[in-house]
């Protein structure tokens, strides 16, 4: 065993450290879909299908940075790996959407939303600066969702206020994510990628418990 994963696991210690905040991201994800279980409705579907997906991608993303691979095999894994989060940011303003203008404007614009994220993700592939388009586009959603939240909050609508903690907290390691910030935490050295996991799985407890307030208080026929 130990000779397996010396020979298959990346001996980067960052690398490494990104990789186990991908697993912890992915554990936070499924506590997310069991917290959020209840009786059946298109708003819940959404919100755990969200983090599903985020369960998916965290998983894969564990695997693009902590496995070898060559360079084709990650390039490969890169691209469902965008893919996923991109439907993450399309399921997360849908059930945005939804809590402002109803069930029926979030059925509409869900379909809408899933192109723009493909879109976007075939536009990363093909620009020179790579990432650039996609960090637009999560921007551009999560104000988007941070605007809406923020008025549904001063309407003290059941839970947006904890979304709108949780918006902000994600905003921050998004911006964390874009910069070339390392950090030592005690023996473990985190770069960027693993600094945007761990304040990000502290964004969970907010968005987890708002949504799931908007869900009990918000109960669909």
């Amino acid at each position: 065993m130990k000779t397996w994963l010396t020979n298959n696991l990346i001996d980067d210690p960052r690398e490494q450290t990104t990789a186990a905040t991908d697993l912890l991201l992915a554990v936070g994800a499924y506590i997310a879909i069991w917290r959020l279980h209840g009786a059946p409705g298109w708003r819940r579907q959404v919100w755990q299908s969200a983090f599903g997906l985020l369960v998916g991608s965290s998983v894969l993303g564990a695997v693009v940075h902590g496995v070898r691979l060559s360079a084709t095999s990650r390039e490969r894994r890169w691209q469902p790996l965008n893919l996923l989060l991109g439907l993450v940011l399309a399921l997360f303003a849908t059930g945005a959407i939804s809590d402002s203008w109803g069930k029926r404007v979030g059925q509409r614009v869900l379909p809408l939303l899933v192109i723009a994220a493909r879109g976007f993700v075939w536009l990363s592939r093909r620009v020179q600066r790579g990432f650039l388009p996609f960090i637009l586009y999560e921007l551009t959603v999560m104000l988007t969702a941070l605007v809406i939240y923020t008025d549904l909050a001063r309407r003290r609508y059941p839970g947006a206020r904890s979304i709108t903690i949780g918006i902000l907290i994600t905003m921050l390691a998004a911006g964390i994510q874009t910069s070339s910030l390392e950090l030592r935490i005690g023996k473990l050295p985190f770069d960027h990628n693993g600094l945007f996991h761990l304040v990000q799985l502290t964004a969970f407890p907010f968005l987890i418990e708002g949504v799931r307030a908007t869900l009990v208080a918000n109960p669909e026929s």
